[in-house]
C-alpha cells in the first residue's frame, strides 16, 4: 500500500544498488497482511456491496404485422474480479513467499545462524485500495425487416462503456529523468526504494466502444440459404488486460496517455456463411442424377480488418529504461526496405529512432493497424442413398480456397528493442518491421462419411 510506504524505513544499497544490505531497513515496508495490520481486518481490500444493475429492454411491432420490429436496451454489469489476481499477492510477495538465507545454520537451530550481507532486489505484485469493482454499461437500439418471405435485414447500433476497469501498473518505475540525474543507477530513483518493480493492479482504467451492426438473411430452403453480417466498430481503451506487459503504462504518472485503440478492435469485420444446392442435373433421372445432381457447395467467407500494433519500444541505453517508446520521425509507410528472404517489410524501420536520454518516447500505442484476414473457405459435398436406412456423403473441403497469401500478424516483431541506428530489432536480427510469417496455405481434405439406422 504505498500511502504505508515509509522512506525512513527503506532498506540500504550497496555500493552499486544491485543488493539490499541485510538487517537494514523494514523488508516489509507498505506491505500491507490481512489479519496483521489490513486496515480491513481479515481482508485487504474494501468490500462494496452497492452495485445497482438496472436493465431495461423493449421491443416494438411498428406495423403490427411483425414485419417491422424495433428493439433496444439499457443495462449496467458489474465483474467479479478473478480471485487469483489477490491469489498472485501472496505467491510473490513477503512474508508469504520469501527465501531467507543464512550462513552456518545448526540443524537443531537454523535460525541461529547469521544472514548473508546483501540480499536481492524483489519485485512486487499487489493490487490497490481502494479496488473497485469493474462497471460495465452497455446499450443498442435496432431495426429488424422483413423484406420478402424469405428474407430478412437487420440494422443495430451498439455500444458500451466500462468504469473503474483493472489496470497493471509499475508504480515503482523511475521516471527517466530522474535515472540520468542519478548516473544511471535505476535501483537509486525508484519512488520506493527497496523494491524492484512494483506491478499493482489498480481500477484506474476505462473504455469506450461504439458499433453498426447490419446483416443480412435469405432462406432459399433446400436451394440453400445466405447470412450476411458487417460490423463497422470502434474500440478505445487505456488497459486491454489486466495484467499484460503490453498494457503497463509508458508513464505511470500520465495514465490517460495510453487512451487508444484496443488490441481487440477491428474496425471492418465482414462474415458471410452460406450454403448452396448446384442446379446441374437438378430435373435428370436415374443415374445421371444419382451421382451428378445434388452436389452442394457451402462456405464462410471472412474479411476482416488486422489488430493494431501494441508498442514499438526502445531498448535500455544510458538512463532510458525497456519499455520506454521510440519517437517517430517520419511515415512508417513510406520508402519501405527491399524485401529479404523470410521476411516482409510491413514499416520502415528508420521512421523510429530512440528518444533523448532522460525523455519518453512520443509514440503512443496502436499507431496503425497490422495485416487483416481474407479468408475462403469452400465445402463441396453430395449425398447418395444406397437404401432407405443408408446415406454416403462425400466432401471435399478447401480451406483458404483460393490460396490467398495472408500476412500474419503474430509473426511480426513489434514489440521490439530499437538499436541506436534505428533500423534493427536486435544486432543479431535485424528484424524490426518485418512480417516473418504467414497464415496457413490453402489445404484440401476429402472425406467419407456413411451413416445408416
Amino acid at each position: 500500500m504505498p500511502a504505508r510506504f515509509d522512506r525512513a524505513q527503506a532498506p540500504q544499497f550497496n555500493a552499486d544498488a544491485s543488493r539490499l544490505v541485510a538487517g537494514t531497513g523494514d523488508p516489509l515496508n507498505g506491505i500491507v497482511q490481512a489479519g496483521v495490520n489490513s486496515p480491513y481486518g481479515r481482508a485487504v481490500n474494501n468490500t462494496d456491496k452497492n452495485n445497482f444493475q438496472p436493465r431495461l429492454g423493449f421491443s416494438y411491432d411498428v406495423t403490427g404485422a411483425g414485419t417491422t420490429i424495433v428493439r433496444g436496451g439499457y443495462g449496467i454489469y458489474y465483474d467479479q474480479p478473478l480471485m487469483g489476481v489477490f491469489l498472485q499477492n501472496a505467491f510473490v510477495n513477503p512474508p508469504v513467499n520469501q527465501n531467507p538465507r543464512v550462513l552456518n545454520p545448526q540443524l537443531a537451530n537454523p535460525g541461529a545462524g547469521s544472514a548473508i550481507g546483501t540480499l536481492p532486489i524483489s519485485a512486487l505484485i499487489a493490487t490497490s485500495d481502494p479496488f473497485d469493482i469493474p462497471r460495465t454499461q452497455q446499450w443498442n437500439v435496432g431495426v429488424q425487416r422483413q423484406l420478402y418471405s424469405r428474407g430478412m435485414v437487420e440494422l443495430t447500433y451498439a455500444g458500451s462503456k466500462g468504469d473503474s476497469l483493472i489496470q497493471p501498473v509499475d508504480i515503482n518505475q523511475p521516471q527517466p529523468a530522474d535515472v540520468v540525474a542519478n548516473g544511471g543507477n535505476v535501483n537509486r530513483s525508484r519512488p520506493f526504494p527497496g523494491f524492484a518493480g512494483i506491478n499493482l493492479r489498480q481500477t484506474t482504467a476505462h473504455n469506450m466502444y461504439h458499433a453498426l451492426l447490419v446483416s443480412f438473411r435469405h432462406d432459399a430452403g433446400r436451394a440453400g440459404l445466405l447470412n450476411i453480417s458487417y460490423s463497422l466498430s470502434r474500440a478505445r481503451t487505456s488497459a486491454t488486460n489486466d495484467r499484460d506487459a503490453l498494457d503497463l503504462p509508458q508513464n505511470p504518472l500520465d495514465l490517460e496517455a495510453e487512451y487508444a485503440v484496443a488490441r481487440t478492435d477491428r474496425t471492418h469485420v465482414f462474415t458471410a456463411n452460406y450454403v448452396y444446392e448446384l442446379p446441374f442435373f437438378r430435373n435428370s433421372k436415374g443415374l445421371l442424377k444419382g451421382v451428378l445432381g445434388g452436389w452442394q457447395l457451402s462456405g464462410i467467407t471472412s474479411l476482416w480488418s488486422g489488430p493494431p500494433i501494441s508498442r514499438v519500444v526502445n531498448g535500455t541505453t544510458n538512463g532510458n529504461r525497456r519499455g520506454i517508446r521510440v519517437n517517430q520521425v517520419s511515415d512508417p509507410f513510406a520508402n519501405l526496405p527491399a524485401n529479404v528472404p523470410g521476411g516482409v517489410y510491413w514499416f520502415n524501420p528508420a521512421a523510429f529512432a530512440p528518444p533523448a536520454d532522460g525523455q519518453y518516447g512520443n509514440t503512443g500505442r496502436a499507431i496503425f493497424r497490422l495485416p487483416g484476414v481474407n479468408q475462403w473457405d469452400l465445402t463441396l459435398s453430395k449425398n447418395f442413398y444406397p437404401s432407405g436406412k443408408t446415406r454416403l456423403q462425400f466432401r471435399a473441403d478447401f480451406i483458404n480456397a483460393f490460396n490467398h497469401t495472408q500476412l500474419d500478424p503474430a509473426a511480426i516483431q513489434n514489440v521490439c528493442t530499437v538499436a541506436v541506428a534505428a533500423t534493427s530489432c536486435a544486432a543479431s536480427t535485424g528484424s524490426l518491421g518485418q512480417i516473418t510469417g504467414t497464415r496457413a496455405p490453402r489445404e484440401i481434405q476429402l472425406g467419407l462419411k456413411f451413416f445408416w439406422n
